[in-house]
């Protein structure tokens, strides 16, 4: 199932002609035809509007949408008090399928393996082949690192993102970020998908400026700026993936495409890091964990020379950029100018 979060924050179901159901007005209008007595009631406890309370619900609040949806899809069309169970497309705001501002993001940095080849061709000439890079992971060689991202940098669907006013190089990158059902501390690596609920796309926007960025100061700033989190368009229920490792994903920056790649790309999977990161360290769910990006980003493609770049790859105000992933869909923001 395809769970966004519309118009006035409520949960729905996204549909193939974009259109949407609203879940919890659905699934109280199926229980009052079941003569089911309290249905605004019994929808609130078992279809939250909310989308990180239904992510709660686990298994049996997914049965309840699926049984709303095919209420509806069965020609039913208004609420117990008449409310509208369907919005076409241009009735639909989506924002961000972010479970909770208490949500944290993990982020894999240099994770897939073209990317990271590219990258340090580019940045120091590097000429590491794929194969050399996978023999060096094979030997433990290679050790992971990643950053944060705060919750309150997310933002949605058709979002405006303020251009920083330190940078000259801002960058993007597609990402599918894997939101987790379940909570735990010391997970197995062995068990770990089955704590993943679903999956989103999450561009990662970055200030490249500087010969260290995103910097030595911990604190990641170049990663964490207003809007540097565009993320949606829907969260796609792991069951309706499948395999997330065979996804295509894409970028573009005003209609070129830049980013053109596949999950087949990556170096450590979603597993790998749910045991790393719940090390003495519980996550819980609606934390979320993005998986890195593939080739095709304006650092990666720029050869830094003298220590510089051109900054002509890089984002500008005006730009328009949109990330693309297989199953899920795509989002879309616009960069504009810092006010």
């Amino acid at each position: 199932m395809k769970l966004v979060v519309f118009n006035t924050g409520r949960l729905g179901a996204l549909q193939d002609d974009n259109s949407v159901i609203d879940l919890n007005f659905a699934f109280a209008a199926y229980k009052k035809s079941k003569g089911a007595a309290r249905p605004y009631a019994k929808a609130d406890a078992k279809v939250p509007t909310d989308l990180h309370e239904f992510i709660l619900e686990g298994d049996r609040g997914l049965e309840n949408a699926k049984k709303a949806v095919e209420y509806v899809k069965a020609g039913n069309c208004c609420g117990p008090g008449c409310e509208k169970l369907v919005f076409k497309p241009d009735e639909v705001t989506l924002h961000a399928p972010l479970p909770s501002k208490n949500s944290k993001i993990a982020m894999a940095g240099a994770n897939f393996y073209d990317h990271s080849v590219d990258a340090y061709r580019a940045l120091r000439g590097d000429t590491t082949t794929v194969e050399q890079l996978k023999e060096r992971v094979a030997k433990g060689e290679y050790p992971p690192w990643g950053f944060w991202k705060m919750a309150g940098c997310v933002v949605g669907p058709g979002a405006e993102v303020p251009y920083p006013e330190r940078t000259k190089r801002m960058d993007y990158e597609v990402e599918v970020a894997a939101v987790l059902g379940k909570g735990g501390k010391d997970i197995p690596e062995e068990d770990a998908m089955d704590y993943i609920y679903g999956y989103t796309i999450v561009n990662d926007l970055s200030i490249r400026d500087g010969p260290r960025a995103p910097g030595p100061n911990g604190l990641f700033y170049a990663k964490n700026f207003d809007g540097c989190a565009p993320m949606g368009p829907c969260l796609v229920t792991a069951d309706e993936i499948g395999d997330p490792y065979k996804l295509k994903m894409k970028q573009w920056v005003n209609g070129e495409l830049r980013q053109d790649g596949s999950m087949e790309s990556i170096i450590r999977g979603y597993a790998w890091w749910i045991n790393y990161l719940t090390r003495d360290m519980p996550f819980y769910p609606g934390d979320i964990i993005c998986g890195g990006t593939c080739s095709g980003t304006a650092m990666d493609q720029t050869p830094r020379i003298d220590g510089k770049t051109d900054p002509k790859l890089f984002l500008n105000p005006g730009d328009e950029v949109e990330a693309w992933v297989e199953k899920i869909g795509s989002i879309k923001v616009k960069i504009i100018a810092k006010q």
